[in-house]
């Protein structure tokens, strides 16, 4: 019972905690590493390349586990495609985690003895990386060939009755992912020892070369180099020691006893064994999920431009909040503006239109007192005129204030 407690716990706890947590560091890293302070030496490159493919791989090799646990079957055994493309990837991201570091530690080496200069690093970079994925994608295309079989299966079911139960077996074809008779030596025999040898042993071997001759460099520029650029590639050296160890401690015991175990001949397989089987493949896939830690403890420039970009994401944060609060003001005294322009235009439109209100009544008024007065005066005048000039001399016009001669008239 324990064995299946312990599976259980790794499909239900850790392997989702595991994808969760290997997303957001490897992201983290590609965020830190792809940064101006990193981003133009060819060691960094390298390593976003590996934080790429370690995310792949944790989903790779996580959602057997999880499917097998929802769907309680093996995702590899429901189609012939499924099949070979699931191993070809899981496959050739084993191989690709392994030889990348490869890669890079012998980029560091040459690096550091000035046979690679410092110009131009991404082309390098960029090419290397493409022939490597080349290189593997061709040799792990013989699964496409070998795997897939569909195999006669006795599977057992039981009908129960009011006293007793009936066991009756149907014969049914399944599809099965495994290698097809033709090529089951070769697949039990030979790729395992090619595994061993390309994913643990040779490139492990290549990494303590590299890293012995590293050291070395490192220990001997250090006595006479005490610059900024120096010590600041002493810290990269480092980082990429740290990833290195924890290559060789994490990935190589597991990937030697899966080998191991799949080259030894066994006609049963007990729960001991498969626990152990998974609980070293679990090791395994920690180590893709560990780069963000490992990064931390080992670097300094790691973790200031860590810190940086905490504090530029607040700030960023901050500074939306304010430019949002701003423009919201903004609005709200545009609005108000608004609003006191428009009352002013009224205002001012209804105080001018009172104004020539006024001034017309005052002017009609003033146009009726004086037609009032004048009409007042014409009358009067004319009838002075009339008592003292009219019947002697002549009329007194008062629109020409001209006395006109009449006619007597005794005529």
């Amino acid at each position: 019972m324990w064995h299946d407690i312990i599976r259980l716990g790794l499909v239900r706890i850790f392997y989702p905690c595991l994808m969760i947590f290997g997303t957001i560091g490897n992201i983290l890293c590609l965020k830190i590493l792809l940064r101006k302070r990193f981003r133009r030496q060819s060691t960094c490159q390298y390593l976003c390349i590996v934080a790429v493919i370690d995310i792949l791989f944790i989903y790779m090799r996580s959602t057997r586990y999880l499917y097998r646990y929802i769907f309680h079957g093996d995702l590899r055994n429901t189609s012939l495609w499924i099949c070979r493309s699931y191993i070809f990837f899981s496959s050739t991201l084993s191989h690709l985690a392994s030889w990348i570091l490869v890669i890079v530690n012998f980029d560091r080496y040459f690096i550091m003895k000035n046979f690679f200069p410092y110009r131009h690093a991404g082309w390098r970079v960029i090419k290397s990386t493409c022939v490597l994925i080349f290189i593997i994608c061709l040799v792990n295309t013989h699964y496409f060939y070998i795997l897939g079989v569909n195999k006669d299966l006795n599977i057992s079911s039981i009908h129960k009755y009011k006293n007793s139960s009936n066991e009756t077996y149907i014969l049914t074809t399944r599809f099965v992912c495994m290698a097809r008779p033709e090529f089951q030596k070769f697949f039990s025999l030979y790729l395992p020892i090619f595994d061993l040898l390309s994913v643990a042993i040779i490139p492990v071997l290549l990494m303590i070369f590299t890293n012995i001759g590293i050291i070395r460099i490192t220990q001997r520029t250090s006595l006479f180099l005490t610059s900024r650029k120096q010590k600041r590639n002493n810290r990269l050296t480092i980082m990429l020691l740290s990833v290195t160890l924890a290559f060789m401690l994490l990935t190589c015991p597991s990937v030697i006893y899966i080998c191991i175990n799949r080259l030894i001949p066994s006609t049963s397989v007990s729960d001991t064994k498969l626990v152990i089987i998974d609980l070293l493949e679990s090791l395994w896939y920690t180590k893709h999920a560990l780069n963000f830690i490992l990064y931390t403890l080992s670097g300094q420039d790691f973790r200031r431009e860590f810190r940086k970009l905490i504090s530029c994401s607040k700030r960023t944060t901050s500074s939306t909040l304010q430019y949002q609060r701003r423009q919201q003001q903004k609005e709200n005294n545009l609005v108000s503006m608004t609003t006191y322009n428009s009352f002013r235009q009224s205002s001012s439109t209804n105080i001018r239109l009172h104004k020539l209100k006024k001034k017309r009544q005052y002017y009609n008024g003033n146009n009726q007192l004086s037609m009032t007065y004048s009409n007042t005066i014409q009358d009067k005048i004319i009838d002075d005129g009339e008592s003292t000039l009219g019947g002697e001399c002549g009329l007194y016009s008062a629109s020409s204030n001209v006395i006109l001669p009449t006619v007597p008239w005794w005529t």
